[in-house]
């Protein structure tokens, strides 16, 4: 579903370095090799702890969404077979009134056409044909009333199948509150744990980003990532082509060498752009994906673009650039975690929103439900297209963002 990668690993050990670099010279003298690499472990456990919590949340947020989805499918199937009886009701009333009527008129000499044959008496012949007449009507009158029986018959079956909905919908109503509360329990029972991680990985963004301040002038990476990304916005409108750009296998802030990233991460790759809907999930082309001005993390050129704006007006508000644990999740990173983790706990292969480069994984504040940054990202970031989905309210993933084309409303 939503599942963590290493983005969590990534950053951690881009910030261990900025940290590093802006230390006094003093410190960085007194520190040995054996405290850096403490540190470094320190921190993979850390990424590594936050997979494995998200990921129990998701399983049980999943089992939720499919109780839930079995009580409206109850819902539907009792209002469906509570119609179809009162309808068979109807017809068994309509049925057994019309035997009645159709008796009653011959009864009282009503002229029914060839009963007129018999109604005035006479011949031996006109009593033969009267007497054949009376047989017909009293046949008519069986009909009508096996007819009114079948009705019944039929709208008694559809009552009982009715109540049998009804006592179904109620054990669907019943599963579906046990598997929200066992949700709740799962978000409830991790969330002390989460909470520390994620402050503390939010302690090493914030050092990280004023690092990398201290080396430029105050917001020019953000100001540089933001022309870039709108930049490739336009070459997608205009149709700019991938077809000579590799599909990115591995997050584009992944470093195939020593370890030893750049702090700049991805803020190096091309920003091409190109039309959205050219590769598959989990395949846009590294060259095309555009970095943020967070460290290791990028994003599809729309939603970069309005990410990096939505982050501009949350630095003004708050003094601080956005804390992100995850953006972009290339393909390969879903099939490990899929190959991983257990049955239902991770994602299908090709169905994240991250591997679109459509959402993002936030900390710094965001990630507390009913916290002050929460509740101004919930008021503000719907009007630069982003939104916490239906799904991921109510406490059950504060932290999960996702892209929606917002110009029509901007």
């Amino acid at each position: 579903m939503r599942q963590r990668n290493s983005a969590c690993r990534r950053t951690a050990a881009i910030v261990l370095g900025a940290c590093l670099a802006a230390a006094p010279a003093g410190s960085a003298g007194a520190r040995e090799p054996v405290s850096v690499e403490s540190l470094r472990i320190r921190l993979a456990e850390v990424g590594a702890r936050l997979d494995e919590l998200y990921a129990d949340a998701d399983a049980a947020i999943l089992a939720y969404e499919e109780q839930r989805e079995l009580l409206e499918e109850a819902a539907d199937a009792y209002e469906e077979a509570r119609e179809q009886a009162d309808v068979a009701a109807d017809l068994h009333g309509e049925a057994r009134s019309g035997g009645v009527r159709y008796a009653v008129l011959a009864y009282q000499g009503v002229d029914l056409g060839p009963a007129q044959a018999w109604a005035d008496g006479g011949a031996l012949q006109e009593v033969l044909a009267r007497d054949g007449y009376l047989r017909l009507l009293d046949g008519r009158k069986l009909d009508r009333l096996d007819r009114a029986n079948a009705a019944g018959l039929v709208g008694e079956t559809l009552r009982r199948r009715a109540r049998a909905t009804r006592e179904a919908r109620g054990a669907a109503a019943l599963d579906a509150a046990e598997a929200r509360n066992t949700a709740l329990d799962a978000v409830d029972a991790q969330e002390s744990e989460l909470r520390s991680l994620l402050e503390e990985q939010t302690g090493l963004d914030t050092a990280l980003a004023a690092a990398r301040e201290g080396d430029a002038e105050p917001g020019a990476e953000h100001e540089r990532a933001l022309l870039r990304a709108r930049s490739a916005v336009g070459n997608a409108d205009h149709g700019a082509p991938w077809d000579s750009a590799e599909p990115s296998g591995t997050d584009p802030g992944d470093d195939s060498g020593d370890g030893s990233e750049d702090a700049a991460g991805p803020s190096d790759a091309a920003c091409t752009g190109g039309p959205f809907d050219r590769h598959p999930n989990g395949g846009i082309p590294a060259s095309a994906l555009c970095p943020l001005p967070q460290p290791g993390e990028a994003l599809r050129a729309d939603a970069a673009a309005a990410f990096i704006e939505l982050d501009g007006a949350y630095r003004e508000r708050f003094g601080r650039p956005m804390c992100v644990t995850d953006s972009y999740r290339p393909f390969d990173e879903q099939v490990r975690l899929f190959r991983e983790k257990p049955p239902g706990t991770a994602a299908r292969p090709g169905t994240s929103a991250h591997g679109l480069g459509l959402a993002v994984d936030l900390c710094g504040g965001v990630h507390e439900h009913g916290s002050r940054e929460h509740a101004w990202m919930l008021d503000t970031a719907p009007s630069y297209g982003w939104t916490n989905p239906d799904w991921a309210r109510n406490g059950f993933e504060p932290w999960h963002w996702e892209y929606l084309d917002a110009r029509s409303s901007r």
